[in-house]
Parts: structure tokens; sequence; C-alpha cells
């Protein structure tokens, strides 16, 4: 994992907490319509970390399992809660700009390619140069 991300021009920093533990804050869930369908994920982050109040007030987070968890959905969708408990831990980093915004990274191993192309609706695809030029 690199300790600097580039996104448009914006140099995101790891956090050392997330550097540490080797990419593990907590738990995560990928939050799903069908099988081939991501539309959002349910982070349960550990309690000690330095950034859970401030993830619990922001406005398009949902708050759930009396505040140990939030969730962050793409659009306004019901997802399938069968279809949406993945327990996964793997590559959950967190990064901070110099303008104070947050970049949170999420395992993709064990998603399929139907799962990985819905993501690219929402999210942005970094390649080796976003994680080298900054450096």
């Amino acid at each position: 994992m690199s300790d600097v991300i580039k996104i448009d021009r914006l140099n995101y920093i790891i956090d050392s907490d997330s550097k540490s533990n080797e990419g593990f804050i907590g738990f995560f869930d990928w939050l799903r319509i069908d099988v081939n369908t991501i539309v959002g994920i349910r982070l349960c982050f550990f309690e000690n970390q330095w950034y859970n109040d401030f993830l619990i007030k922001l406005a398009y987070v949902v708050p759930t399992f009396e505040n140990k968890c939030i969730e962050v959905l793409f659009e306004e969708y019901t997802y399938d809660s069968n279809l949406s408990g993945d327990q996964d831990f793997t590559n959950n980093y967190v990064y901070k700009s110099q303008k104070g915004e947050y970049l949170f990274t999420f395992g993709l191993d064990h998603l399929s390619e139907g799962e990985l192309n819905s993501l690219l609706k929402y999210c942005k695809v970094l390649t080796e140069k976003d994680l080298t030029e900054s450096r």
C-alpha cells in the first residue's frame, strides 16, 4: 500500500494508525441489491479510531448498530441484507489530504467481475501513476 495517493492533483497521506494496523480498522460489508450489484458499504470500525466521531456526523452517512457502524449508500437504494454480510477486513486504509478531505480504501479481492463493474459507476479507478507520481 502506498503512503500517498494522488487524485486530481491532490495528495492524500496515509493515517499512521491504519498503516500500523496493516489496513485492519474494522469489518466491512458490501451492500447489494442483487448478487452482481453493489450500491453501498457498511463499515464497522474499531471504537478507538480518532475519525469515528467525524464519520458519524457526515450528512451522507447512516449510523447503524448503536453508532458502531456506518452505512454509505451510493444512491437511494434499499439493499438486500441477505446479500450484504461479507464481514471482510482487508485493505482498510485511511488517508487525509492537505485540505482535510478523507479517503478510505477497501479490499476488492473477493468481488466478482459483475460486482467490480457495478462499482465503476461510483468509484474512481486508481492507476499505478496515481500511487507513484506524488512520491
